[in-house]
């Protein structure tokens, strides 16, 4: 059984380098960037190099709360985790690693945890957890690259929400928050696979498409008025739609397109 009572004390100067852990790191970073993968890659390694038959790596982040990571993506169970010490460390079947050993493999797997959580927090709005604008304005701009390139066809929809300063007048900015989470999630719920999904503004939202010539667009839309209603919240929203490369090939453009038909929807002139 995993061992919780091990204790990860060495002293700074037993912590050398790992040579095996070292080349685990630079490998990874020739194709990938350090993150969660990482953590499964050193684990398994680790495992062949002792002839393990289990490992557990237990990190925490200010952020989330503890996270065990376990050999080959297995399941940690609440009653397995329970055997584990609360303190941050590796835990290994059989009890065969040196301390230094472990302590070496921990600290690399806290710094890709860190690295894919800064990573994520860079790239997505903290309130709803979907892209921010910055990705979404990226995202924008590679598809029309595709676009116009290979003639790849995307629908950009803008969202935009019905009365939503009057929620927070009325009710307040955390009843503003609340509605804002709930239809963030509703809309991750909404789009496919390959899709993007972000809040580009105060109440407004985006969505591209991927291989959507247009008419895609009405099953997403209706699949998101469906998701909003299951998240128990009365969110009216107005949405604008406009297609690559039928439309344009620009995102600049594309986007003045989809803003204009929104704004024609709610009757308002737009300019």
């Amino acid at each position: 059984m995993l061992d919780p009572d091990v204790k990860l004390d060495a002293s700074p100067l037993e912590l050398q380098h790992e040579p095996w852990l070292f080349n685990a790191m630079i490998d990874e970073l020739a194709t990938n960037e350090l993150g969660i993968g990482f953590i499964y890659s050193v684990l398994a390694q680790l495992a062949k190099r002792y002839d393990l038959t289990d490992a557990v790596v237990v990190l925490e982040h200010e952020s989330l709360t503890t996270q065990a990571f376990r050999l080959a993506g297995a399941s940690v169970h609440p009653d397995y985790a329970s055997r584990l010490a609360a303190a941050p460390g590796v835990y290994c079947e059989p009890d065969v690693v040196p301390a230094a050993e472990l302590e070496a493999v921990r600290t690399a797997c806290q710094l890709a945890l860190s690295l894919h959580l800064a990573r994520f927090t860079a790239a997505h709005d903290a309130l709803t957890t979907i892209a921010n604008r910055r990705t979404f304005d990226i995202a924008l701009t590679n598809s029309t690259v595709r676009s116009a390139r290979y003639g790849w066809a995307f629908t950009l929809v803008l969202i935009d929400l019905k009365d939503f300063k009057a929620v927070n007048d009325r009710s307040g900015h955390d009843a503003g928050d609340r509605l804002l989470r709930h239809f963030g999630f509703a809309l991750r719920l909404s789009v496919r696979q390959g899709d993007v999904a972000a809040r580009i503004g105060g109440d407004e939202f985006a969505v591209i498409l991927n291989n959507a010539e247009g008419h895609e667009a009405l099953g997403f839309v209706e699949r998101l008025r469906e998701n909003v209603i299951k998240a128990g919240e009365s969110i009216e929203f107005t949405t604008g739609t406009a297609t690559s490369p039928r439309d344009s090939t620009d995102p600049m453009e594309l986007t003045r397109i989809a803003d204009s038909r929104l704004y024609a929807k709610r009757g308002i002139i737009h300019r």
